[in-house]
Order: structure tokens, then sequence, then C-alpha cells
């Protein structure tokens, strides 16, 4: 257990949302640069070659990042599920031969969820919903089935955005998270999502999953983690 996710260092963010105060810790010593060293640490992880999986690509601004670090060798396997986003997702990698887009989420089951399109102007937010009636239906897959069946490659990095569902992606990722080939993970904790979902210690859990898999972490901010093969 890293000091990240200590159960009292837990419980002080916990406090601070609900209060307000973490939002005025954000503004004052985080600005937008904190997500910049976590894109800076993974990104210099990608070698010429790779296969970058994109988990929660959103419209792109990431997948074609990958695309310039994997070069004409590489491919960047890109996911996801929201139907407005992977419009927009198909339209900005129009031209790339080596980037491959699937609409659907990543989780721990096969299955179909309702989702909740975000309502900030790139749906970033966008999200699956759960103990609702109100959404849309999109497909979930997990990682290992998508390799099993030939519909993917095998991935040497994997970044992470899920907004809350992080675990449940690397749950479903089984033996993929013991292969070799799989360098690099990088994840984007929401916590706060986490917390309204009464999975609190879920932080935790991810760090005992890749320690167990033989990952070396470390937190490049407080929302975000790189986990390294050792």
């Amino acid at each position: 257990m890293s000091l990240r996710t200590n159960y009292i260092i837990l419980a002080a963010r916990n406090f601070a949302r609900k209060t307000g105060l973490i939002n005025c810790l954000k503004a004052t010593f985080g600005g937008r640069g904190y997500e910049t060293r976590f894109d800076q640490e993974f990104q210099q992880t990608i070698g010429v070659g790779d296969c970058v999986w994109d988990v929660g690509a959103n419209i792109g601004y990431y997948t074609k990042q990958f695309v310039d670090r994997v070069g004409e060798g590489g491919s960047v396997v890109a996911f996801e599920p929201s139907p407005n986003n992977f419009s927009q997702l198909t339209k900005n990698c129009e031209g790339f031969a080596n980037v491959y887009l699937h609409q659907c989420g990543l989780g721990e089951y096969n299955d179909s969820l309702l989702f909740e399109q975000g309502t900030d102007e790139l749906g970033a937010t966008s999200r699956v919903v759960e103990n609702s009636k109100v959404g849309i239906s999109v497909n979930i897959k997990t990682g290992e089935s998508l390799i099993l069946d030939g519909s993917v490659s095998m991935p040497n990095a994997i970044k992470i955005d899920v907004e809350g569902f992080e675990y449940e992606v690397l749950k479903g990722l089984g033996s993929i998270l013991n292969n070799p080939s799989l360098h690099t993970v990088g994840i984007e904790i929401h916590f706060g999502i986490l917390n309204e979902r009464s999975m609190s210690n879920t932080p935790r859990l991810i760090e005992i999953l890749l320690k167990s898999s033989n990952f070396k972490i470390s937190w490049s901010d407080h929302s975000h983690l790189v986990a390294k093969r050792s």
C-alpha cells in the first residue's frame, strides 16, 4: 500500500472533496500541469513498433499522439463506447492505417451496460451508470476475450481513463496483465466516482493487482499512476 492509497489519506481526500477543499488545492497547486506529467511519464515508455491500447479514447486526443510514438511499424487500438464520441473519434483518426477503433468499453465481463453521455463539450465525462434506468445501452468486452478471439493485438502499453471503472478494466484483462509483452499501464484514478460507488478502497486494490503482476508503481500526481514491468 502506497501513501496515495493509505486509509488515512483516502479518508482525508473524501473529507476534502465533500467540503470543496480539494478543488481549491487543485487550483492552487495542480493547475493543468499535473496531467502533463502523467502524459510525459507514460508516453516515454512507448517505443517504435509498440501496440498501445487507448481505453476510454474519447475523441482521439491521445490516440493520435500514440500513433506518433509507435511509428508506422506499431499500432494503436482505441476503445470508446459512446456513439457520439466514437463518431468524432472515427473522423479524427481518418487516414491512420495503423489505428484500430472499437466501439465498446472494456470491463470485467462481456456485457451490455447503460451509458450516460457527458454534458461537457468533449464528452470527456461520459460514463457507465449503475442502478439507473436512464441511458443508452453500450457493449462491454473483456480485454482478454478480445485477444483470445483475435479481434485485437497483444498490447505493450495500456492507457486507461474510464471514469471510475478502472478496476473492472484491469480485472477483465486477465492473463494479459502477466504477459511480459505488456510493459506499461497508465491509469487515471477517479477517486470521487469510486467514492460515490462505495468503492473507496479500490485504488488500493488496483495497486495490489498490479504489484501481484510484477509491476512497479509510481504516482505522477494525485490522480494518475504509471505501472512499469519490474
